[in-house]
């Protein structure tokens, strides 16, 4: 009699596919694992650009309407250089014209005082940067100062000043009026992974210093 083949596997063979489904599984897994990792990559350096981008356009925007006048000094632009932990670290205080706040609940204010000033996160590796407002400065204000946080995880905020001649990390430099303004100003922000982001803006009303009366109305500027 001719024996009847038994159907089935050996278990050489299954023990074969196990080896080769789980290849092709943990080949899967990394793939999938892989793309996750880029993900969270791809979006934290997005939220990243975009603060630093945020903060580069106010302070941009904010630097071009600086003022200063010989007869208030309380208005003049000061800049101090510091480190935190090794990082470099700036405060900038500056008046500047800004439009009022019509939704704010507070009085308009067509002049304010602003400081952005840098701290150091609670754990020690990184920067914040802070943004600081004082309305209606020159009048007797008793309106409190709104402090708001702008930036984290820098490793450096930098300011340079460029007087028509040379730069400077700070300001007033020697020999210069405390109420004087820089032609230019340059900041620079460093990223999470050293990555550093520059700017320069000019300030348009530098030379114009001694016309300025600041009483509480917008002063005309030339074209």
């Amino acid at each position: 009699m001719i024996p009847k083949r038994r159907h089935g596997f050996t278990l050489v063979e299954v023990l074969l596919t196990l080896a080769v489904l789980s290849v092709v599984l943990m080949l899967l897994l990394s793939a999938f694992t892989g793309t996750g990792r880029a993900r969270e990559v791809l979006s934290s350096r997005s939220r990243e650009f975009r603060q630093i981008r945020l903060v580069m356009d106010r302070l941009g925007t904010e630097i071009q309407g600086a003022i200063a006048s010989p007869h208030r000094e309380d208005s003049a632009l000061t800049c101090r250089e510091d480190l935190f932990s090794g990082k470099p670290a700036a405060t900038l205080v500056f008046t500047a014209l800004r439009e009022p706040e019509s939704e704010s609940g507070r009085p308009p204010s067509d002049v304010v005082k602003i400081r952005y000033f840098p701290r150091l996160s609670k754990d020690g590796t990184s920067l914040e940067l802070h943004r600081e407002q004082s309305d209606l400065p020159f009048i007797g204000s008793r309106i409190p100062s709104r402090d708001a946080l702008v930036a984290e995880g820098l490793q450096g905020f930098r300011v340079e000043l460029y007087d028509g001649t040379s730069w400077h990390r700070e300001w007033p430099p020697g020999g210069r009026p405390r109420t004087g303004l820089p032609r230019k100003l340059a900041f620079e922000l460093t990223g999470v992974r050293g990555e550093p982001y520059r700017r320069e803006v000019p300030v348009p009303l530098a030379g114009q210093e001694g016309e300025l009366i600041l009483s509480g109305r917008r002063p005309a500027v030339s074209p």
